[in-house]
């Protein structure tokens, strides 16, 4: 697998048309970005205590807001408590080890105690906010938590994190917004338990797997969810479902995101011409491809030739 086309397989589905959300950055084999800049540099731990806009405790829920600008990559760390990490602006990736994810607000990652990472911001920079929970009398450890780094994708939980910034200037003599915070947090941190028990209790149906493939063998094919159905031999109610949950897009999303990872290959790997590289990834032709590839990458797929030569 093409490194530059990695996050596509882990990012998602990209907002609408129309939405500002930011742009994921791409790392083209030269190091630079592939919608332009220059190589990231390193923040030094002296900036990155600069970089905490916010620190401070509402309630029983510790608060602390990182502002980062964009082209910057921040050393490892560890917390030692569940927390949740609301992305309020910008794009992100946070790498583990070997493995790397992407988010682009707004975004909710829910993550156990010990979780460690490293984050490099792209091309706007973020501003994230980390809600922690502070443990008393050991109780936090009764509190239901995911057994790795979650990402929340249901608006309603999202929307949720995203209230915890109005509740954090709403403190004063008799605020109650400690506590809407905490109960945030809690509630947070609890329905992803509970997703992730579900998702472990309920395996993948192998027809799942047929399907994909199928979607697979010809990036051209519009299928409707009856011929889905029909390919896996159960109800169109189930595909649609098991995509969501397995796969956490829609059928269509995750076409779109199969002729985006293809012609990112062929970009990069081959010298066809726009027209040949649109046709081979599935698209109508080299309009509708630039239109998705632009929306997907934040840049055409001409400049990304280019700037990934």
């Amino acid at each position: 697998m093409f490194g530059l086309v990695r996050y596509l397989l882990i990012a998602g589905y990209p907002a609408g048309v129309g939405s500002r959300r930011a742009r994921p950055f791409l790392r083209c084999r030269n190091g630079t970005r592939a919608n332009g800049g220059l190589s990231m540099r390193a923040a030094t731990p002296e900036e990155a205590a600069l970089r905490r806009t916010a620190d401070l405790t509402r309630g029983r829920t510790h608060l602390v807001e990182h502002t980062w600008p964009a082209d910057v990559r921040t050393v490892g760390e560890h917390r030692h408590t569940a927390h949740i990490c609301f992305l309020a602006h910008g794009s992100i990736e946070e790498r583990r080890g070997m493995q790397t994810v992407w988010r682009v607000a707004p975004s909710v990652r829910v993550s156990p105690s010990g979780d460690g990472h490293a984050c490099c911001y792209g091309n706007t920079g973020g501003r994230c906010l980390v809600i922690e929970p502070l443990a008393t009398l050991g109780d936090l450890d009764e509190v239901p938590t995911p057994h790795a780094p979650t990402i929340v994708r249901d608006d309603r939980l999202v929307n949720l994190a995203a209230r915890v910034y109005a509740e954090l200037r709403a403190g004063g003599p008799g605020s109650v917004s400690g506590l809407v915070i905490e109960s945030i947090a809690l509630e947070l941190l609890a329905q992803c338990a509970r997703r992730e028990r579900r998702r472990a209790d309920r395996c993948p149906p192998a027809w799942l797997t047929q399907v994909r493939e199928y979607l697979r063998a010809d990036l051209a094919m519009v299928a409707d969810l009856e011929t889905l159905a029909t390919v896996a031999g159960v109800h169109r109610v189930h595909v649609a479902r098991a995509f969501r949950d397995h796969l956490g897009c829609t059928v269509g999303d995750y076409v779109r995101r199969l002729r985006v990872q293809r012609a990112c290959e062929l970009l990069t790997a081959t010298a066809l011409s726009l027209p040949d590289v649109a046709m081979r990834a599935g698209f109508f032709d080299q309009s509708h491809m630039t239109r998705v590839v632009k929306r997907f990458l934040g840049v055409t797929p001409a400049a990304l030739r280019r700037q990934c030569a």
